[in-house]
């Protein structure tokens, strides 16, 4: 199984350190995008960002992800089985409300605590997720209407 383990623009050296030194079987195959993170995996492929961030995730069976708004839609876009860490190390924990939503709706798994990583990639296999409905809100007509009445 593919792994890809994305931080997107914020380093998140804690989830990096802890995936990249426990065991895990030998079937995961881990890839980390770092950020601008202090931790380097030793045994595993890392970068830090890509241009072609969309490949690694079309190569990937799951990604474990941050709870970043903009890498949770575009990985619920491409199908992609999700398991969500939020990075409560950033000043703001606004993470904790997107995490929370998509677990409670199952449209990902969601793990708090790293010791559940091992779990949640067991089971994801088995588990079916929600597609998520994007639904587009292009209010453009209206306000122009709006403003000119």
């Amino acid at each position: 199984m593919k792994v890809l383990v994305t931080v997107g623009t914020t380093k998140f050296d804690t989830l990096i350190k802890y995936l990249s030194e426990s065991h895990f079987p030998n079937e995961i195959e881990f890839t980390f995008q770092i950020a601008d993170g202090d931790i380097h995996p030793e045994n595993h492929p890392f970068f830090t960002f890509s241009d072609k961030i969309d490949l690694f995730y079309q190569e990937s069976d799951v990604v474990i992800c941050h709870a970043g708004a903009g890498t949770i839609y575009k990985l619920l876009e491409m199908k992609k089985k999700i398991i969500i860490v939020p990075n409560t190390e950033r000043t703001d924990h606004h993470q904790l409300d997107i995490a929370a939503y998509m677990g409670k709706n199952n449209h990902a798994i969601t793990v708090l605590d790293f010791g559940e990583l091992s779990k949640a990639l067991e089971s994801i296999g088995k588990t079916e997720l929600i597609p998520f409905e994007k639904h587009e809100f292009d209010k453009a007509e209206e306000m122009i209407t709006f403003s000119l009445s």
